[in-house]
């Protein structure tokens, strides 16, 4: 723009390139919308596109690029008369020492979840021992009628007892299925919440440490789970739904039902004001979004 104001021929054919491929682009979008939408993948990058892991992509982008230096090196020769002979040796070392490094990731390999996990475990490890991530029901249901707030639920318990009882909108994903949600996850506006919930607290801590340790932001377990939920606000409808409290093992469901009611209940959404009534530690502190662990280059 600013060579297109002092009339400078390449500046003004750049910006009225760029206005007139925005003008047809707008005018004939309706011509191929559907093809333009339909290879809309999300983050998807050279590994993935490629099929190959991360390593060997890295050194396929060195020996690209150095081949790339070798060629500018040969043009310059060429067309403007330089020789590559007095340039810098280093340069040769700098290359080797990439070259290196590039066929060492092919050996180390991409950090598993696991490794990722070590490697966080001396500070969620510890927030997670001191419970500072797990909610009580009543900031979970607080938060869920704050509209400020996009509150995503995931319930990870099995699909049996998710069609008996369920927290409305809660999603229900099982533990081996997150790792194919990450994207989806991290893809999310900056103010969602993911609260992780099973019938206690033991299948949702695993999946939390695997959202945590794949830089998905803003990550909570329900505090007892849908046992303390049912605990917190079911008793006030349990005639309508609940046919008792049975002993159990954890992480097992708690509370018999007449019928797989899913949502179709009361405690499945509590009015607001039950949480206004409560007294409990507010723990949800919205962190800025991170980039995908799973890196790569694209």
């Amino acid at each position: 723009m600013v060579g297109a104001a002092t009339l400078k021929i390449d500046g003004i054919f750049f910006t009225l390139g760029t206005l007139f491929g925005i003008f047809v682009f707008g005018e004939t979008i309706d011509l191929y919308d559907i093809f333009f939408n339909s290879s809309y993948m999300g983050r998807f990058t050279l590994p993935e596109f490629l099929g190959l892991s991360t390593g060997w992509v890295v050194l396929l982008v060195v020996l690209m690029a150095l081949f790339m230096f070798w060629g500018g090196e040969k043009l310059e020769k060429i067309y403007g008369g330089l020789d590559p002979k007095k340039a810098p040796k280093i340069r040769y070392y700098g290359a080797g020492a990439l070259v290196l490094v590039a066929i060492g990731l092919v050996f180390i390999g991409q950090p598993t979840t696991e490794d990722r996990w070590e490697r966080l475990m001396p500070t969620k490890g510890a927030a997670l021992e001191a419970r500072e991530v797990q909610i009580h029901p009543g900031e979970l249901l607080e938060s869920w009628h704050d509209h400020k707030l996009n509150i995503m639920m995931i319930d990870v318990r099995s699909e049996a007892d998710y069609n008996i009882f369920h927290l409305l909108d809660a999603e229900n994903i099982a533990p081996d299925q997150i790792s194919e949600q990450i994207d989806e996850f991290i893809a999310q506006p900056a103010n969602t919440v993911f609260v992780v919930m099973s019938n206690d607290e033991t299948a949702a801590t695993e999946v939390w440490k695997q959202m945590v340790a794949e830089s998905v932001p803003n990550v909570y377990i329900l505090e007892g789970g849908i046992n303390n939920w049912l605990d917190t606000f079911g008793t006030a409808f349990e005639e309508d739904f609940c046919g008792g409290i049975k002993a159990g093992d954890d992480d097992e469901l708690h509370y018999e039902f007449t019928a797989a009611l899913g949502s179709g209940c009361p405690a499945a959404y509590p009015d607001a004001e039950l949480a206004h009534e409560m007294e409990f530690e507010k723990k949800i502190k919205l962190e800025l979004k991170r980039a995908p662990s799973g890196g790569g280059c694209g």
